[in-house]
């Protein structure tokens, strides 16, 4: 069986219910991709116990993670050339599936550092492909909601890794639980992507996204009944609950991809997103998403071995606990990130008779832009100053905000110009946001170390500012019409 898309119904006229249910197993995926690399931080008490290795040791296993989820995106593309996006998720959430349990069973630190490599490659092939599914499966009134549910549960990924693992490695009295029961969670994400994660690709001459009627002649098998037209009748319904089981089977169970073009270049798959850091757009989001990946990962770097070192001796329970800041930060950001962008974008078009101008939803970076950097600021202060610890977990909420209601933001501005090229912004994304948070962490306890808390927290404020000021011309003197 080929798969053949339906030129008169895009992945943006399936039933909403449907495209929920896909953006939910993609976020899923990349949540526990993320859990997997950042989890493992509460346990460095336990792991350095068990093999008797040093913190920078214990701190590389989150760093390598984090580094292999950033480099497979490279060739996340040119896999997706001879599988399709489907086939592509499916094996790597196998193959992540079977790193996870790997490392629950391993009996050494290299065995695990191999499966912490192995787990990284496999989970991180979703985030170069979320970004495109979801500029794929919703239309512009609804891309920066579907993209702020994407991120969300992207970034939540490095505060619910430590919120879990503290408590089971405490309560179970082992590391390996955290492993275990991510296992189950992947095996069910598995199963629902089996059956309710269809192939998207489609004829890009589809877009721009308006009406979603057509000159062409409609066959009987012809599918466009999922459109939203007025009908009634029981045979309109039998045609539409016909045509939605025929459109289930031909995504998702085919044997040959017969809708993809002529296959391309290997090497010119792979450079294919570089020449988009040309556009400031892309460079200036990439640059924000990265610094604020990185300073998240690197502030659950130094909370954990502050924390669980001597004289403070937290439990590991207490260590996960203290990331519920970051993540009700993550939390207070999806609407201002979400629905005000959308509200924006279609306040502004609607002001301009219908032209869209992917401009609009910036302005909603600003408050982000005021409360992500003074978070780094408050953490600083606080373990400067040996303060409470809550000043540290509001510290990191209003650091972890600014993924939610700016990072996001940048990201569906750079998806929306360059909306047929989405996976390719997808790709950047995550090798920049990943090579830095891998850079960072690999480097955090020395870093801390020399210079203090105030110094290295102050600096990473001040890089995240200059960032945000790179908005500033691209609001002003990019082109409205991309």
């Amino acid at each position: 069986m080929a798969s053949t898309p339906t030129r008169t119904v895009g992945p943006w006229n399936w039933p909403l219910s449907w495209r929920i249910v896909i953006l939910l197993n993609l976020s899923f995926y990349n949540m526990m991709g993320n859990v997997f690399a950042a989890g493992i931080s509460p346990l460095f008490g336990l792991l350095i116990q068990e093999f008797h290795c040093s913190v920078d040791e214990a701190s590389r296993l989150a760093s390598y993670a984090l580094l292999m989820l950033g480099l497979i995106n490279l060739c996340a593309l040119p896999i997706v050339e001879y599988l399709g996006k489907r086939y592509t998720i499916l094996i790597s959430m196998t193959i992540f599936l079977m790193s996870n349990i790997w490392a629950a069973n391993a009996q050494s630190y290299n065995s695990l550092l191999g499966s912490r490599f192995l787990g990284g490659l496999s989970g991180g092939i979703i985030e170069a492909l979320g970004p495109f599914i979801v500029s794929e499966c919703f239309p512009q009134h609804q891309l920066a909601r579907a993209m702020v549910v994407y991120v969300g549960f992207l970034a939540s990924g490095s505060a619910v890794g430590p919120i879990l693992a503290g408590p089971i490695a405490s309560g179970l009295h082992s590391w390996r639980w955290l492993f275990g029961i991510s296992s189950i969670a992947i095996g069910i994400n598995l199963i629902t992507c089996v059956l309710m994660l269809p192939e998207t690709t489609h004829f890009m001459e589809d877009y721009p996204i308006g009406d979603s009627t057509t000159d062409t002649p409609v066959g009987k098998n012809d599918i466009s009944c999922l459109e939203d037209v007025n009908s009634s009748g029981d045979s309109m319904h039998a045609r539409e609950v016909y045509s939605l089981k025929s459109l289930w089977i031909e995504r998702s169970f085919f044997l040959r991809l017969g809708y993809v073009k002529e296959k391309e270049n290997l090497i010119k798959l792979f450079l294919a997103p570089f020449p988009l850091l040309l556009a400031p757009a892309v460079l200036a989001g990439t640059i924000i998403f990265g610094l604020l990946i990185g300073w998240t990962a690197l502030t659950s770097i130094v909370v954990s071995n502050v924390f669980s070192a001597p004289p403070l001796s937290w439990q590991p329970w207490q260590v996960g606990l203290i990331n519920f800041g970051p993540l009700l930060g993550l939390l207070v950001g999806l609407p201002l990130g979400g629905v005000l962008a959308d509200s924006l974008s279609t306040t502004a078009a609607r002001k301009a008779k219908g032209e869209h101008d992917p401009r609009s939803r910036l302005p909603a970076v600003i408050i982000g832009a005021l409360i992500s950097p003074a978070g780094c600021l408050v953490i600083g202060f606080s373990l400067q100053n040996h303060l409470h610890w809550i000043g540290i977990a509001i510290g990191w909420a209003m650091l972890a905000f600014g993924l939610t209601a700016s990072a996001n933001i940048l990201l569906t501005y750079s998806v929306d110009c360059f909306r047929e090229r989405a996976g390719h912004v997808g790709v950047l994304v995550n090798v920049v946001k990943n090579g830095l948070a891998f850079g960072v962490s690999f480097a955090s306890m020395d870093w801390f170390n020399k210079v203090g808390p105030a110094a290295q927290f102050g600096t990473m404020a001040g890089m995240l500012w200059v960032g945000y000021l790179a908005i500033i011309p691209i609001y002003f003197y990019s082109p409205v019409n991309r």
